[in-house]
């Protein structure tokens, strides 16, 4: 199920909404009175006349037991020098701990990740080992 919720900035300071909205429209009707700021309008950013800003949030929300995609960093470090380095992608409930192994002639490490770009600079680094 998708939700909304509102953030309000104001005085440098960011609050979520305690209402959550089951549409766009309905976040929206939310902040009808206030008008949309040109420039952010991509991240749904809009502002009151008392200065405040309020951003509308799209969450994902999950239901327990229904699976979500985590990323899989697979590092092999081989004898010779040699680093192998892959990213997978893995559907779980939950995310999966992170396991190392050794083997005859590499050892193998597996880490996982909520985002794919955290993922990513962790196989950059472990490729620059």
């Amino acid at each position: 199920m998708r939700v909304y919720a509102v953030a309000v900035r104001f005085d440098g300071e960011e609050k979520l909404s305690q209402e959550a909205y089951s549409s766009l429209e309905a976040a929206q009707r939310f902040i009808e009175s206030r008008r949309p700021c040109p420039q952010k309008v991509r991240e749904m950013l809009y502002q009151g006349s008392e200065g405040r800003e309020y951003l509308i949030h799209d969450l994902l929300v999950r239901k327990d037991g229904e699976e979500k995609t985590f990323w899989r960093v697979c590092q092999k470090y081989f004898d010779d020098g040699r680093v192998s380095v892959s990213v997978y992608s893995v559907k779980a409930a939950k995310k999966p701990e992170s396991t190392s192994v050794e083997g005859k002639t590499f050892d193998e490490y597996n880490d996982y990740f909520d985002t794919r770009q955290e993922a990513d600079e962790w196989a950059e680094n472990a490729r620059k080992a």
